[in-house]
């Protein structure tokens, strides 16, 4: 008998089997430099069923998989009733996967979840998602020799293989595109002359108004921008509207860590029409922040987030009917040259079958692709 015959699965239901789920990543990544620990509370809140709006349409199952007595596997299957109405399937969802080096070990959970999915009407799994698309998602199969950013996820690269060992296939590729600042780049030929045609687009459209967020409308700007971006994301591959209290939810959780000067948006006679959103990179700041206890690292928090030099676009979007009028050069061009405290930004992430964003900013920035992060599926 191998040592992998002896192990158990179970539901988590005593905090004892809490403890050991979350506990397993740090067990894992123990002597990984490039990995960022997120504090522990909010770890827990993305997965709190009274807590998180995310809930109120979606459930799930928390496993963790045991041998001789310790945790040396986790998984959660996750039902998320929103995404199946809105694309009209029955796909489940896991999410959380953490192993040991073990095949038998991994098939083993992805087919507890699988099972757990299977009853409650689903007829395929798909993951990794933590809890869902709108958070971070994918195994990164390329860019795991820096620190993942704020809201992107960091795991092992055998993940890739053991997934499809275990029968699911890739059937989705993203990428993160990083930009290391340099103030030459703001003064070069092509610089100048997007400067120029700058001048020239807003000549041409005098109804067109670029304007930066402040405290003031912050929340209602980023509901005029979760309204925009529905519909322009609206037939993206495994998009799921935010509903409202998943939106409030988020403002309220970016109020803790934005800047207001990174958030631009446009407006073509008061009408929102393009928006870019930034967010300071956290993950810099948990980096740097000593302490066993969360309350002891929090409490360092506010301070190191204002030092972060990283950032990371979170969403960039444009009407489809202003496209053309060069909206998006626009707001990433604001956003650079009246923001110099960040020496590196990622935009993450671009759907591998959609790179008109990326071409739109690569006219104005040079990018490098820095990420790729895979998601896997298999039939039920």
């Amino acid at each position: 008998m191998s040592a992998s015959d002896s192990f158990s699965i179970q539901p988590v239901s005593t905090s004892a089997q809490a403890r050991d789920f979350y506990q397993l990543k740090r067990n894992l990544y123990r002597d990984n430099d490039v990995v960022v620990f997120p504090l522990k509370s909010m770890e827990k809140l993305q997965l709190d069923t009274e807590r998180h709006p995310f809930y109120k349409h979606a459930s799930r199952e928390m496993f963790v998989c045991y041998r001789d007595g310790s945790i040396v596997g986790r998984i959660v299957a996750i039902k998320d009733d929103l995404h199946n109405q809105h694309h009209d399937d029955r796909v489940g969802f896991f999410g959380f996967f953490e192993a040991i080096d073990d095949q038998v070990i991994v098939d083993a959970l992805i087919e507890a979840a699988a099972q757990w999915l299977k009853k409650r009407g689903c007829e395929s799994i798909r993951g990794p998602v933590n809890p869902s698309m709108k958070s971070d998602f994918g195994v990164l199969v390329d860019g795991t020799d820096e620190p993942p950013m704020i809201m992107t996820g960091y795991t092992l690269k055998r993940y890739e293989t053991q997934l499809q060992a275990a029968g699911l296939a890739s059937i989705k590729r993203f990428f993160a595109f990083k930009y290391i600042s340099d103030e030459s780049d703001t003064k070069s030929e092509k610089w100048i002359h997007l400067k120029s045609a700058k001048q020239k687009i807003l000549s041409r459209y005098p109804k067109l108004d670029l304007r930066t967020v402040s405290a003031e409308n912050f929340d209602e700007t980023m509901r005029d921008v979760n309204e925009l971006g529905n519909k322009v994301r609206s037939l993206g591959w495994g998009f799921v509207p935010l509903t409202s209290d998943e939106l409030n939810f988020m403002i309220k959780n970016l109020r803790r860590v934005i800047r207001y000067d990174t958030i631009h948006v446009a407006y073509w006679e008061g009408q929102l029409v393009g928006y870019i959103v930034t967010i300071p990179d956290i993950n810099w700041a948990l980096k740097r922040a000593k302490g066993p206890f969360d309350w002891l690292r929090m409490l360092q928090m506010p301070g190191l987030i204002k030092k972060t030099p990283y950032g990371r676009v979170i969403a960039l979007g444009v009407d489809d009917q202003f496209r053309k009028k060069g909206i998006a050069m626009l707001l990433i061009q604001e956003l650079v040259e009246n923001f110099s405290a960040f020496q590196k930004w990622e935009f993450s992430w671009v759907d591998e079958a959609n790179m008109k964003s990326i071409r739109a900013i690569g006219r104005t920035l040079p990018l490098v692709k820095s990420r790729v992060y895979e998601l896997f599926e298999k039939a039920i």
